[in-house]
Protein backbone atom coordinates (compact mmCIF):
# COMPACT_ATOMS: atom_id res chain seq x y z
CA UNK A 1 0.00 0.00 0.00
CA UNK A 2 2.69 2.42 0.62
CA UNK A 3 5.03 3.33 -2.58
CA UNK A 4 6.92 7.37 -2.91
CA UNK A 5 7.95 8.84 0.50
CA UNK A 6 9.41 11.87 1.34
CA UNK A 7 11.37 13.94 4.30
CA UNK A 8 13.45 15.86 6.19
CA UNK A 9 15.76 16.13 9.13
CA UNK A 10 17.21 19.48 10.38
CA UNK A 11 19.90 18.59 12.40
CA UNK A 12 22.40 19.84 10.98
CA UNK A 13 25.23 20.44 9.87
CA UNK A 14 24.98 17.65 6.68
CA UNK A 15 27.69 17.29 4.32
CA UNK A 16 28.25 15.02 1.36
CA UNK A 17 30.62 12.15 2.60
CA UNK A 18 34.75 13.22 0.51
CA UNK A 19 34.35 9.57 -1.04
CA UNK A 20 31.13 10.23 -2.63
CA UNK A 21 31.60 13.95 -3.92
CA UNK A 22 31.69 13.43 -7.40
CA UNK A 23 28.15 11.71 -7.30
CA UNK A 24 26.46 14.71 -5.90
CA UNK A 25 25.85 18.06 -7.76
CA UNK A 26 26.42 21.48 -6.19
CA UNK A 27 24.90 24.76 -6.55
CA UNK A 28 25.82 27.92 -5.67
CA UNK A 29 22.83 30.85 -5.53
CA UNK A 30 24.01 34.25 -4.74
CA UNK A 31 20.96 36.50 -3.62
CA UNK A 32 20.26 39.92 -1.92
CA UNK A 33 18.18 39.54 1.49
CA UNK A 34 16.18 42.89 2.04
CA UNK A 35 15.55 41.75 6.01
CA UNK A 36 19.29 41.74 6.38
CA UNK A 37 20.32 44.35 3.91
CA UNK A 38 23.27 42.47 2.47
CA UNK A 39 23.85 39.81 -0.27
CA UNK A 40 24.14 36.62 0.95
CA UNK A 41 25.24 32.96 -0.89
CA UNK A 42 23.41 29.62 -0.22
CA UNK A 43 24.69 26.32 -1.51
CA UNK A 44 22.87 23.12 -2.14
CA UNK A 45 24.17 19.47 -2.70
CA UNK A 46 21.56 17.45 -4.51
CA UNK A 47 21.93 13.39 -5.10
CA UNK A 48 19.82 11.54 -7.40
CA UNK A 49 20.35 7.63 -7.79
CA UNK A 50 17.59 5.04 -8.66
CA UNK A 51 17.43 4.55 -5.28
CA UNK A 52 16.51 7.59 -3.86
CA UNK A 53 16.96 11.03 -4.31
CA UNK A 54 18.63 13.25 -1.36
CA UNK A 55 19.23 17.08 -0.99
CA UNK A 56 21.05 18.91 1.12
CA UNK A 57 19.79 22.85 1.81
CA UNK A 58 19.93 25.68 4.03
CA UNK A 59 23.08 25.98 4.76
CA UNK A 60 24.10 22.21 5.20
CA UNK A 61 20.89 22.72 8.33
CA UNK A 62 18.35 20.71 6.28
CA UNK A 63 18.52 17.12 4.80
CA UNK A 64 15.55 16.01 2.31
CA UNK A 65 15.05 12.42 1.43
CA UNK A 66 12.78 11.02 -1.15
CA UNK A 67 12.30 7.58 -2.23
CA UNK A 68 10.09 4.64 -3.46
CA UNK A 69 9.89 1.69 -0.85
CA UNK A 70 8.85 -0.59 -2.81
CA UNK A 71 11.73 0.14 -5.66
CA UNK A 72 14.41 -0.33 -2.27
CA UNK A 73 13.21 -4.09 -1.24
CA UNK A 74 12.50 -5.27 -5.24
CA UNK A 75 13.76 -3.06 -7.60
CA UNK A 76 10.63 -2.05 -9.07
CA UNK A 77 7.20 -0.37 -7.72
CA UNK A 78 4.87 -2.85 -9.19
CA UNK A 79 4.46 -4.54 -5.73
CA UNK A 80 3.92 -2.22 -3.29
CA UNK A 81 4.84 -2.48 0.30
CA UNK A 82 2.67 -3.19 3.22
CA UNK A 83 5.52 -2.67 6.19
CA UNK A 84 7.81 0.05 5.69
CA UNK A 85 9.84 -1.07 8.58
CA UNK A 86 12.26 -3.07 6.12
CA UNK A 87 12.40 -0.33 3.54
CA UNK A 88 13.49 2.71 5.87
CA UNK A 89 16.01 0.35 7.66
CA UNK A 90 17.71 0.03 4.17
CA UNK A 91 16.70 3.56 3.42
CA UNK A 92 19.02 4.81 6.02
CA UNK A 93 22.12 2.70 5.71
CA UNK A 94 22.02 3.87 1.95
CA UNK A 95 21.68 7.53 3.39
CA UNK A 96 24.02 7.73 5.56
CA UNK A 97 26.77 5.60 2.71
CA UNK A 98 26.06 9.45 1.12
CA UNK A 99 25.60 12.11 4.01
CA UNK A 100 27.79 12.97 7.15
CA UNK A 101 25.84 14.30 10.09
CA UNK A 102 23.47 13.34 12.35
CA UNK A 103 20.91 10.59 10.86
CA UNK A 104 18.37 9.41 13.47
CA UNK A 105 15.99 6.21 12.62
CA UNK A 106 14.25 7.60 9.05
CA UNK A 107 10.74 7.09 10.52
CA UNK A 108 11.19 9.84 12.73
CA UNK A 109 11.67 12.68 9.89
CA UNK A 110 9.17 15.48 9.12
CA UNK A 111 6.78 14.16 6.49
CA UNK A 112 6.77 15.92 3.23
CA UNK A 113 5.04 13.65 1.13
CA UNK A 114 3.48 9.70 0.85
CA UNK A 115 1.90 7.63 -1.65
CA UNK A 116 -0.76 4.82 -0.94
CA UNK A 117 -1.43 2.36 -3.70
CA UNK A 118 -3.36 -0.76 -4.45
CA UNK A 119 -3.23 -2.76 -7.93
CA UNK A 120 -6.49 -3.50 -9.18
CA UNK A 121 -6.17 -7.19 -11.76
CA UNK A 122 -8.62 -5.88 -14.00
CA UNK A 123 -7.02 -8.46 -17.49
CA UNK A 124 -9.28 -7.08 -20.75
CA UNK A 125 -11.77 -4.74 -19.32
CA UNK A 126 -8.64 -2.60 -18.25
CA UNK A 127 -9.43 0.05 -21.21
CA UNK A 128 -13.36 0.26 -20.66
CA UNK A 129 -12.42 1.23 -16.63
CA UNK A 130 -10.00 3.38 -18.01
CA UNK A 131 -12.58 5.24 -19.96
CA UNK A 132 -15.53 5.15 -17.22
CA UNK A 133 -13.27 6.30 -15.18
CA UNK A 134 -12.37 9.40 -17.17
CA UNK A 135 -15.86 10.76 -16.45
CA UNK A 136 -15.63 10.81 -12.35
CA UNK A 137 -15.20 14.41 -11.36
CA UNK A 138 -13.25 14.87 -8.45
CA UNK A 139 -11.14 17.16 -7.33
CA UNK A 140 -10.70 20.39 -8.50
CA UNK A 141 -8.78 19.57 -11.74
CA UNK A 142 -9.09 16.34 -14.20
CA UNK A 143 -6.96 15.09 -17.30
CA UNK A 144 -6.57 11.62 -19.29
CA UNK A 145 -2.82 10.62 -19.62
CA UNK A 146 -2.11 9.31 -22.39
CA UNK A 147 1.37 7.58 -21.55
CA UNK A 148 0.14 5.97 -19.13
CA UNK A 149 -3.00 5.11 -20.19
CA UNK A 150 -5.14 6.24 -17.27
CA UNK A 151 -6.74 9.73 -15.26
CA UNK A 152 -5.51 12.02 -12.78
CA UNK A 153 -7.10 14.26 -10.34
CA UNK A 154 -5.61 16.59 -8.45
CA UNK A 155 -6.12 20.21 -6.44
CA UNK A 156 -3.42 23.06 -6.00
CA UNK A 157 -3.01 22.22 -2.33
CA UNK A 158 0.04 18.83 -2.85
CA UNK A 159 -3.28 16.55 -2.90
CA UNK A 160 -3.26 14.03 -6.21
CA UNK A 161 -5.05 10.63 -7.38
CA UNK A 162 -4.10 9.08 -10.24
CA UNK A 163 -5.66 5.83 -12.10
CA UNK A 164 -3.67 4.00 -15.06
CA UNK A 165 -2.35 0.99 -16.64
CA UNK A 166 0.84 0.12 -14.61
CA UNK A 167 2.02 -1.84 -17.69
CA UNK A 168 2.22 0.67 -19.89
CA UNK A 169 3.39 3.65 -17.20
CA UNK A 170 6.91 0.55 -16.30
CA UNK A 171 7.31 0.50 -20.09
CA UNK A 172 7.25 4.34 -20.48
CA UNK A 173 9.29 5.15 -17.79
CA UNK A 174 11.40 2.09 -17.25
CA UNK A 175 11.81 1.21 -21.00
CA UNK A 176 10.84 -2.82 -19.70
CA UNK A 177 8.39 -4.96 -20.84
CA UNK A 178 6.87 -6.62 -17.87
CA UNK A 179 4.16 -9.24 -18.73
CA UNK A 180 3.32 -9.48 -14.75
CA UNK A 181 2.12 -5.90 -15.34
CA UNK A 182 -0.38 -6.58 -17.95
CA UNK A 183 -4.08 -5.80 -16.83
CA UNK A 184 -3.31 -4.02 -13.73
CA UNK A 185 -4.99 -0.67 -12.86
CA UNK A 186 -3.37 0.93 -9.97
CA UNK A 187 -4.62 3.32 -8.10
CA UNK A 188 -2.62 5.56 -6.10
CA UNK A 189 -2.75 8.48 -3.72
CA UNK A 190 -0.31 11.25 -3.41
CA UNK A 191 -0.66 13.60 -0.30
CA UNK A 192 1.86 16.16 0.50
CA UNK A 193 2.61 18.13 3.65
CA UNK A 194 0.91 21.26 2.29
CA UNK A 195 -2.42 19.79 1.55
CA UNK A 196 -2.95 19.07 5.41
CA UNK A 197 -4.82 16.17 4.56
CA UNK A 198 -3.18 13.28 6.99
CA UNK A 199 -2.44 16.47 9.52
CA UNK A 200 -6.00 16.54 9.91
CA UNK A 201 -6.96 13.12 10.21
CA UNK A 202 -4.97 12.58 12.91
CA UNK A 203 -5.06 15.84 14.83
CA UNK A 204 -1.75 16.21 14.77
CA UNK A 205 0.27 19.31 12.82
CA UNK A 206 3.60 17.58 12.79
CA UNK A 207 3.71 14.12 11.56
CA UNK A 208 6.60 11.96 10.83
CA UNK A 209 7.12 9.26 8.87
CA UNK A 210 6.22 6.66 11.12
CA UNK A 211 2.79 8.24 11.62
CA UNK A 212 1.95 8.55 7.81
CA UNK A 213 3.39 4.83 7.03
CA UNK A 214 0.70 2.67 9.23
CA UNK A 215 -1.40 0.20 6.96
CA UNK A 216 -4.79 0.87 9.01
CA UNK A 217 -4.02 4.66 7.46
CA UNK A 218 -3.28 3.91 4.46
CA UNK A 219 -6.18 1.12 4.24
CA UNK A 220 -8.63 3.86 5.06
CA UNK A 221 -7.86 6.77 2.59
CA UNK A 222 -7.93 4.68 -0.48
CA UNK A 223 -11.38 2.90 0.94
CA UNK A 224 -12.75 6.13 1.68
CA UNK A 225 -11.38 7.58 -1.67
CA UNK A 226 -12.36 5.04 -3.50
CA UNK A 227 -16.38 5.23 -1.64
CA UNK A 228 -16.25 9.17 -2.36
CA UNK A 229 -15.17 8.94 -5.99
CA UNK A 230 -18.20 6.42 -6.08
CA UNK A 231 -16.27 3.87 -7.42
CA UNK A 232 -16.77 1.01 -5.27
CA UNK A 233 -20.11 0.26 -6.31
CA UNK A 234 -19.38 -0.89 -10.18
CA UNK A 235 -20.79 0.52 -13.52
CA UNK A 236 -23.53 -0.64 -15.06
CA UNK A 237 -23.85 -0.59 -19.04
CA UNK A 238 -25.70 1.67 -20.50
CA UNK A 239 -28.16 -0.23 -22.67
CA UNK A 240 -29.07 -1.72 -19.35
CA UNK A 241 -29.96 1.79 -17.56
CA UNK A 242 -33.05 2.56 -19.34
CA UNK A 243 -34.58 -0.97 -17.72
CA UNK A 244 -32.88 -0.01 -14.29
CA UNK A 245 -34.06 3.41 -13.96
CA UNK A 246 -38.01 2.36 -14.99
CA UNK A 247 -37.61 -0.11 -12.33
CA UNK A 248 -36.48 2.46 -9.71
CA UNK A 249 -38.40 5.27 -10.07
CA UNK A 250 -41.64 6.61 -11.75
CA UNK A 251 -41.99 7.61 -14.93
CA UNK A 252 -41.20 11.26 -14.99
CA UNK A 253 -38.05 10.95 -12.77
CA UNK A 254 -36.81 8.23 -15.01
CA UNK A 255 -36.73 9.89 -18.35
CA UNK A 256 -35.14 12.94 -16.38
CA UNK A 257 -32.50 10.24 -15.38
CA UNK A 258 -31.87 8.82 -18.69
CA UNK A 259 -31.56 12.09 -20.30
CA UNK A 260 -28.85 12.91 -17.86
CA UNK A 261 -27.13 9.96 -18.61
CA UNK A 262 -27.17 10.42 -21.92
CA UNK A 263 -25.37 13.64 -21.56
CA UNK A 264 -22.82 12.31 -19.66
CA UNK A 265 -21.71 10.52 -23.09
CA UNK A 266 -20.67 13.89 -24.57
CA UNK A 267 -20.48 16.04 -21.27
CA UNK A 268 -18.24 16.26 -18.51
CA UNK A 269 -19.32 16.29 -14.82
CA UNK A 270 -18.56 19.17 -14.61
CA UNK A 271 -20.60 21.08 -17.75
CA UNK A 272 -23.74 19.51 -15.88
CA UNK A 273 -22.87 20.70 -12.93
CA UNK A 274 -22.50 24.32 -14.46
CA UNK A 275 -25.87 24.28 -16.23
CA UNK A 276 -27.94 22.19 -12.98
CA UNK A 277 -29.58 23.52 -9.87
CA UNK A 278 -27.09 23.13 -6.94
CA UNK A 279 -30.00 20.42 -4.99
CA UNK A 280 -30.99 19.04 -8.41
CA UNK A 281 -27.68 18.04 -9.42
CA UNK A 282 -26.65 16.49 -6.03
CA UNK A 283 -30.32 14.55 -5.70
CA UNK A 284 -29.13 13.12 -9.47
CA UNK A 285 -26.43 11.94 -8.37
CA UNK A 286 -26.90 10.18 -4.83
CA UNK A 287 -29.68 8.32 -7.21
CA UNK A 288 -27.88 7.52 -10.00
CA UNK A 289 -24.49 6.67 -7.68
CA UNK A 290 -26.57 3.84 -5.88
CA UNK A 291 -27.51 2.40 -8.99
CA UNK A 292 -24.27 1.88 -10.39
CA UNK A 293 -24.76 4.82 -13.12
CA UNK A 294 -22.34 7.62 -11.80
CA UNK A 295 -21.64 7.03 -14.33
CA UNK A 296 -22.42 4.28 -16.82
CA UNK A 297 -20.12 1.76 -17.92
CA UNK A 298 -17.90 2.82 -20.75
CA UNK A 299 -18.07 -0.37 -22.36
CA UNK A 300 -20.56 -2.88 -23.72
CA UNK A 301 -20.91 -4.73 -20.83
CA UNK A 302 -21.10 -3.43 -16.64
CA UNK A 303 -18.14 -3.35 -14.66
CA UNK A 304 -17.82 -4.88 -11.32
CA UNK A 305 -16.62 -2.42 -8.93
CA UNK A 306 -13.19 -1.34 -7.87
CA UNK A 307 -13.30 -2.63 -4.08
CA UNK A 308 -10.14 -3.50 -1.81
CA UNK A 309 -10.09 -6.64 -0.34
CA UNK A 310 -10.11 -6.30 4.04
CA UNK A 311 -7.14 -5.35 5.50
CA UNK A 312 -6.17 -8.27 7.75
CA UNK A 313 -6.15 -10.59 4.41
CA UNK A 314 -3.72 -7.83 2.74
CA UNK A 315 -1.56 -8.19 6.39
CA UNK A 316 -1.53 -11.54 6.59
CA UNK A 317 -0.96 -11.99 3.42
CA UNK A 318 1.98 -10.12 3.60
CA UNK A 319 1.44 -8.73 -0.31
CA UNK A 320 -0.69 -7.39 -2.96
CA UNK A 321 -2.19 -8.91 -6.06
CA UNK A 322 1.01 -8.51 -8.45
CA UNK A 323 3.95 -10.50 -7.60
CA UNK A 324 7.40 -9.62 -7.42
CA UNK A 325 9.34 -9.58 -10.84
CA UNK A 326 12.60 -10.48 -9.77
CA UNK A 327 14.65 -10.97 -6.67
CA UNK A 328 16.83 -8.49 -4.98
CA UNK A 329 19.87 -10.66 -6.62
CA UNK A 330 18.60 -10.19 -9.95
CA UNK A 331 17.88 -6.75 -9.63
CA UNK A 332 20.33 -3.76 -9.93
CA UNK A 333 18.40 -1.01 -7.74
CA UNK A 334 17.23 -2.80 -4.87
CA UNK A 335 19.77 -2.50 -2.08
CA UNK A 336 20.96 -5.30 -0.66
CA UNK A 337 21.86 -5.84 2.93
Amino acid sequence: MFDTVAGKFEKGPYLPKEQTKDSWETRTRDFYDSKLGTRLTSISHTLSRPEARIGIFGDSGILSVEASLPKLLHGNNLKPVNDSGEALRRLGEFVSNYVEGEIPDLGEMDYLRVDYCYNFQLGSALPDYVSTLSKVSFLKHRRTTDGSGGVEWWSQNGRRIRAYDKYKEILEQDDKDVPQARGTLRFEIQLRKKSGYLQRRQHNKKLTLQDVLKPEIAYSCLVETLNTMCLGLGFQAQDAARQIVDQNFSFRKATRLLGLIRRLETESMEDIRRVCGRSTFYSDKKDLRGLGLWPPSAGTVSLPALEMPPLESLLSAGTVSCNPIKTNEENTNAITI
